[in-house]
């Protein structure tokens, strides 16, 4: 079979939340030339665009990869789904949109774990240059950025009561929770621009598809990185059938995601000598950090039932729904325009660490954002997440053939400690459902734990509903020591002109839906490389 290859000196796998940034910038200077590959399709989807419509994508098994999980021992061997974006403008194209730069601890945090250059100031200039802020420019916010970020309106009572009832139980408000203080209650902000996801695809990637310096392809299935030793050259793919190569003579960029690229490493012979030798895969460099360190939030749901109509889902079914859709269609306005996420909070629990460790969501209305399926029901629910988990997972091959997704051990609980912070979270979480300021609307529980629960019963509880947040992320982490498989901007060790730049390079997960830090990464990372080329 003929091999069809084109040269360019970047090659991109990946059009997601980190390649569509490097798009973007690498291509500024005219004299340079990308191509960007994408195994999935465009994101020219009213399902994707609608912010309300963001069941659609993740149901899709066109626009998500619909990995799943090996069987997970702490949470009764359930596996779960892990949706990842597969399109352009990737996870950032089918998620509920919450934009969270995470606690600057965080970032300060990485450079004790060894990654020079990333503290919190080191990275609040890329924050900045990143978005425009609906709230207008300061020293912290940016002003002028491709993203678009808003604030919620939150007009629905059921936001009101949330609100009211965590400042009743002693959180404050944190207002703009992405400037100062971030512990307590708000309003959230998200990635919409007038009434429309503001993806990755929509902020960098289109302004910059006319330059005819940048390439850029779907339907791409990137099967291995071609090495000359242990030099990427460039990447062999399938597209309709046929195989081709696209080569770089600089540098191969992975930006295929915390699963995709320890798999892409793995399949070409980057990764732990053995585990690679099972599989028949001849080595290039033993890295034995590929697919290791593998982090994620984990969240339970509890959910509450609702007096009345007040449910936001009432107006999702039948004549609601096709108005939601006309007004969304001719004005980019009403339900249409939000991911219903639009209220949330920061909180201490469970460990006494120096600053919060638990996030909650919010919805109006009853849903199952995790499974396949997504159903809508009178009620609402608080969502409860560990911000810094202590379990660590792994993402590990299956077979050598491209087309059989790797095995993923996320291994929930596996240390001891995330269940007591989960626990103490859930508890915390009831006291709050328990406030005067739902007196009016709640109408009681669903679910089998309550106020009086002992800390076995909600332990249980969380073991049966446990699930994740789809925030995976470290999986090629950043460091020095030899478990560390990228340095400081991304170039993998043991290997020459191959570079990673996703999530799967942070090296501990931040206390944040890790979106915004995966964009705020490849910001930085790009103006190294661009420094680097001048």
């Amino acid at each position: 079979m003929s091999v069809k290859s084109n040269e360019y000196e970047y090659v991109i796998v990946g059009a997601g939340s980190a390649g569509c940034v490097l798009a973007n910038r690498l291509t500024e200077d005219p004299n340079v030339s990308v191509c960007l590959l994408e195994a999935g399709p465009s994101d020219r989807s009213l399902f994707i665009q609608m912010p309300a419509a963001l069941t659609f994508p993740i149901e899709s098994d066109v626009y998500n990869w619909k990995f799943e999980s090996e069987p997970e021992p702490a949470l009764h061997d359930r596996r779960i789904g892990q949706a990842r974006g597969r399109c352009l403008g990737g996870s950032s194209s089918i998620n509920g949109m919450v934009f969270v730069r995470g606690n600057p601890k965080d970032y300060d945090q990485w450079v004790g774990l060894g990654v020079e250059g990333w503290s919190f100031a080191d990275c609040l200039p890329y924050f900045i240059k990143m978005e425009s802020f609906e709230g207008g420019r300061d020293p912290n916010r940016g002003g002028s950025g491709p993203l678009s970020v808003t604030r919620s309106e939150a007009k629905h009572p059921f936001y009101d009561a949330f609100l009211r009832a965590g400042e009743q139980y002693g959180l404050g408000n944190a207002g703009d929770y992405n400037s100062g203080s971030q512990e307590g209650v708000h309003v959230t902000q998200a990635t919409i621009r007038k009434g429309v996801r503001c993806s990755t695809a929509a902020a960098y990637l289109r302004p910059a598809m006319s330059r005819p310096n940048l390439t850029v392809k779907t339907g791409c299935f990137v099967e291995k990185i071609v090495f000359d030793g242990t030099t990427a050259k460039g990447v062999g793919y399938s597209r309709n059938g046929q195989a081709e190569k696209a080569m770089a003579g600089r540098e191969v960029i992975l930006s295929a995601g915390t699963i995709g690229s320890p798999h892409i490493l793995m399949l070409s012979g980057v990764g732990e000598a053995d585990h690679l030798h099972s599989h028949g895969i001849p080595l290039v460099s033993h890295s034995p950090g590929v697919g290791r360190n593998l982090q994620d939030h984990v969240v339970a749901s509890l959910r509450f039932r609702s007096n009345g109509a007040d449910a936001i889902n009432r107006k999702l079914e039948g004549f609601g729904r096709i108005k939601l859709g006309l007004e969304w269609l001719l004005f980019r306005s009403g339900l249409g325009a939000t991911s219903f996420f639009e209220v949330g909070a920061f909180f201490d629990g469970g460990s006494g660490t120096d600053y919060f460790n638990l996030q909650h969501e919010f919805l109006p209305f009853l849903a199952d954002f995790q499974s396949g399926k997504v159903m809508l029901g009178d009620g609402f629910q608080y969502f409860v997440s560990q911000m810094r988990p202590f379990s660590r997972g792994a993402i590990r091959l299956k077979s050598a053939d491209p087309k059989t997704y790797p095995a993923i051990h996320f291994n929930y609980f596996d240390d001891r400690r995330d269940m007591v912070e989960m626990v103490d979270g859930v508890r915390k979480t009831l006291e709050m459902a328990g406030q005067a300021a739902w007196s009016k609307h709640s109408a009681g529980q669903l679910d089998a734990v309550g106020r009086d629960s002992t800390d076995a019963d909600i332990e249980a509880f969380i073991r049966n509903v446990a699930n994740t947040e789809h925030h995976p992320i470290g999986t090629c982490r950043m460091g020095t020591d030899g478990d560390a498989v990228t340095d400081a901007v991304g170039m993998v060790h043991g290997t020459k002109h191959l570079r990673i730049v996703d999530g799967s390079i942070l090296p501990k997960i931040p206390s944040a839906n890790v979106n915004a830090p995966i964009i705020m990464a490849a910001e930085k990372i790009s103006a190294a490389i661009v420094h680097q080329i001048a």
